[in-house]
């Protein structure tokens, strides 16, 4: 009987166990701010809740209505942990999730539980425009499905386009020089100019606003030119593929080769 028993309890165990009604419940303010602060394993602790749900149900309201200013400054407060360049990058990851989910109004960034809350796009806008944190602007993208793609057509619209210095487009470009070798014409690189001193030609050096909300705006357009581009040519970088539009083209030659 003992063995019987122990075998039973064994097989208990690896099934999950059941939700007991009304057990789980809303955590405090203080604790979700505190589980912003947990880095999540997914090889290690998977079946733990996301670090940011707890946030994210709470300023989406779903276990219930909350007062308006008391949402406010918590949100308020998940902002100035997403804008702090002093906090370590997955904690001020975590408060980025948090209001990327709460301004989900589609449920494609969040879980789709409760309401959208809806501040919460425009704190993401004052943490991208206050220039603390790069992963901003995407999350502004993928935050809101019309209000996203808009802003950062607007960020594009507005920012300086950076100089053509790079591969094939002016930094250390090459001329006939009229000798040849070998009845190759020489090359003779002309001088760099004066715009292009100490620029590089790494795509990771050249994160210019421009740049950035471009990346998002055309990386469609560019992959789908890459598929209709010859395939001795297709991913190997040399210049823009095929048939992209000028504007897209002048983009990708300034930004992405």
């Amino acid at each position: 009987m003992r063995t019987l028993t122990m075998a039973a309890a064994v097989a208990a165990l690896a099934w999950p166990l059941p939700a007991i009604p009304g057990a789980a419940q809303e955590a405090t303010m203080a604790e979700a701010l505190a589980a912003l602060e947990r880095k999540h394993d997914t090889d290690r602790d998977w079946r733990l809740p996301r670090p940011y749900r707890p946030a994210l149900a709470i300023l989406r309201q779903a276990s219930g209505p909350r007062p308006s200013a008391e949402l406010d400054a918590f949100a308020d407060r998940v902002a100035a942990i997403m804008a702090d360049a002093t906090l370590p990058e997955h904690v001020r990851r975590n408060a980025t999730d948090v209001l990327m989910g709460a301004a989900d109004t589609d449920g494609t960034a969040s879980t789709g539980e409760g309401t959208p809350y809806p501040r919460a796009f425009d704190l993401l806008v004052q943490v991208y425009e206050g220039g603390t944190y790069d992963g901003a602007l995407s999350a502004i993208w993928l935050a809101d499905s019309v209000r996203g793609p808009a802003y950062v057509r607007g960020v594009f619209e507005r920012s300086e386009r950076p100089p053509l210095c790079h591969r094939g487009g002016g930094y250390e470009p090459a001329q006939l020089s009229g000798a040849t070798n070998q009845g190759i014409p020489v090359l003779v690189p002309l001088p760099t100019p004066p715009e292009c001193e100490g620029y590089s030609f790494r795509l990771d050096a050249r994160p210019t606003p421009w740049c950035r909300a471009g990346s998002y705006l055309f990386r469609g357009i560019v992959a789908e030119a890459w598929e209709r581009t010859p395939g001795e040519r297709r991913g190997t970088g040399y210049g823009p593929p095929d048939g992209l539009p000028e504007h897209v083209a002048d983009w990708h030659r300034r930004c992405a080769w």
